[in-house]
C-alpha cells in the first residue's frame, strides 16, 4: 500500500536528515515509527519548510517538502506541487493531518481534481472554525481591545489574532465539506465535524503520544509540594488568566504553593515586544501579588516536559477550548493529579472525581477549589494519578492505535 502523509509540521526525524538537528519530539513522530516497521506500507510525508527538499528516511519511507506562506493564506499554485506529486507517487491512502491549515484544502481541491477525494482522511487536531468564538473568553474587553506598539507593528492584537483564527476556519469548512472520511477521538470532534459534513464517515482513532510520557510514573514523595504546573500561557486560548486568578485563591490557603509554565516569564518582556495579552497577565500578577510565585521554564524538549510534569503537585488545564488536549494526556500517563476545564473532548479523556477533577471553564473559583483540594489530598492522590494513568494507557495504546489506524488505511484502500 503507498500511504501519503501531509503534515502540518515537519517530523522530527525528517528534519533530523534535513537539517541535521534533533527534531522537538512531536506526537506524530511515535505513530511514523510504528508505520515505518509495516513491511507492505511505502510512506511519503509531505511537510512544509522554507525550502524545497526530497529525500529519504530508508528505502520504504521519503519525503516532499513544499514552501508555504501564513495558515491562512490560500495559495493556489500548490495545487499544482501537489497534483505533480500525486501524479509521481500514485498514493493508494492520503491521510491529512489537521484541518486547520490552508494547505488542508489545497490538498483536498486536488484530489477533488484528480479524483482521488475518496481515498482522503483527514485526521481532527483542532478546530479553528469553533475556536474562534472561544478565542478571548474571560478576557476583558477593554484588554481585547487594546494594543501594545508590538501588537501594531504585527498587527498581531487579539481581535486580529481571532480573526485569523476566524479565516483559517473558513479554509477549515472548506475542506470538511467536501472530503468523505474523517478521523477523530472524541465527541466533541464528532459533533463538530457533523456539523459541515454529516454525511462525511467519522472512523476513530485515538492518538499515540510521544515516548517519555509511557516511561515513569509520578510519586507523591517525589514531586515538589503544593506546586501547580500549567503547560502553557501564549494565547488566551489557553485560559493562563483563569489560573492567575484560580493562583491568589489558592496562596491564601497555601502561601508556600508556587506555578510552573514553559516559556519566557511575560514580567521580563520589553514593551517593544510585550503583547496585550501579556501586559493583561503581568497585570493579574502584580495585582494578585504572585510575582515570585511563578517560575518560567523556557523551552522545554519532551524528556524536559516530562520533568516539568513529574515534580509538580497537580497539573492544570485551564484552556477555554481543546479537542483532545495532549498536555492532558501525557499528565494522566504519568499520573499526575489532573484538575482541567470542561471543554471540548476532555469528559472523553477524564473521569470526573475518579481519575481528576473536571470544573466548569469559566468559573477559576472551581479551578482553584480543585487545586486546595489535591493539595489536601497529600498522598491519597496517589490512587486518583493511578487511576487516570490505567484510563490514559488505554486510550493512548500505540498498539491499539495503531491497528486502528491501519485498518483505516486498508478501508480506503480498497
Amino acid at each position: 500500500m503507498k500511504l501519503l502523509w501531509l503534515c502540518n509540521m515537519m517530523p522530527g526525524s525528517v528534519k533530523q536528515v534535513i537539517t541535521g538537528k534533533e527534531g522537538n519530539g512531536l506526537w506524530v513522530d511515535h505513530v511514523l515509527q510504528d508505520l515505518r516497521q509495516q513491511e507492505d506500507l511505502e510512506i511519503r510525508i509531505f511537510c512544509p519548510y522554507k525550502k524545497e527538499k526530497t529525500g529519504n528516511l530508508d528505502n520504504r519511507c521519503s519525503f516532499r517538502t513544499f514552501r508555504t506562506k501564513l495558515p491562512y493564506q490560500y495559495l493556489p499554485e500548490l495545487e499544482e506541487w501537489f497534483a505533480a506529486q500525486l501524479k509521481e507517487f500514485q498514493p493508494d491512502v492520503i491521510h491529512i493531518w489537521g484541518t486547520e491549515y490552508a494547505h488542508t484544502l489545497a490538498m483536498v481541491n486536488t484530489a477533488e481534481k484528480e479524483n482521488l477525494l475518496d481515498r482522503i482522511a483527514v485526521s481532527i487536531q483542532g478546530l479553528c472554525s469553533i475556536y474562534a468564538g472561544h478565542y478571548a473568553e474571560g478576557v476583558p474587553s477593554n484588554v481585547i481591545r487594546s494594543a501594545t506598539l508590538r501588537d501594531v507593528l504585527r498587527r498581531d492584537a487579539i481581535p486580529q489574532q481571532q480573526e485569523k483564527f476566524r479565516l483559517r476556519g473558513e479554509l477549515e469548512i472548506q475542506a470538511l465539506q467536501k472530503v468523505g472520511h474523517v478521523i477523530g477521538r472524541t465527541d466533541w470532534d464528532r459533533a463538530c465535524t457533523a456539523l459541515f459534513n454529516p454525511s462525511a464517515r467519522y472512523h476513530f482513532c485515538n492518538e499515540t503520544l510521544r515516548p517519555p510520557f509511557y516511561q515513569e510514573e509520578w510519586s507523591y514523595d517525589c514531586c515538589k509540594k503544593h506546586r501547580i504546573f500549567a503547560s502553557s500561557c501564549v494565547y488566551p486560548v489557553k485560559g493562563f488568566h483563569y489560573l492567575l486568578e484560580a493562583m491568589a485563591e489558592v496562596v491564601r490557603h497555601y502561601p508556600d504553593a508556587t506555578l510552573a509554565v514553559p516559556g519566557k516569564s511575560y514580567l521580563k518582556v520589553g514593551a517593544l515586544r510585550q503583547s496585550s495579552y501579556q501586559k493583561y497577565l503581568a497585570k493579574l500578577t502584580c495585582q494578585y501579588g504572585l510575582e515570585d510565585k511563578i517560575e518560567f521554564l523556557g523551552s522545554l524538549s519532551g524528556d524536559g516536559m516530562k520533568e516539568a510534569y513529574l515534580q509538580a503537585n497537580v497539573f492544570a488545564l485551564p484552556s477555554t477550548i481543546e479537542n483532545s488536549p495532549n498536555s492532558l494526556g501525557e499528565a494522566m500517563l504519568l499520573g499526575v493529579p489532573c484538575v482541567s476545564a470542561d471543554v471540548g473532548g476532555v469528559t472523553t479523556m477524564i473521569t470526573h472525581r475518579k481519575e481528576g477533577f473536571v470544573y466548569q471553564s469559566t468559573a477559576s473559583y472551581m479551578l482553584a477549589h480543585y487545586i486546595k483540594e489535591v493539595f489536601a489530598m497529600e498522598d491519597a492522590a496517589v490512587a486518583m494519578g493511578d487511576a487516570a494513568r490505567e484510563h490514559a494507557l488505554k486510550t493512548h495504546d500505540p498498539e491499539t492505535n495503531l491497528r486502528d489506524l491501519l485498518n483505516i488505511y486498508k478501508e480506503l484502500a480498497k
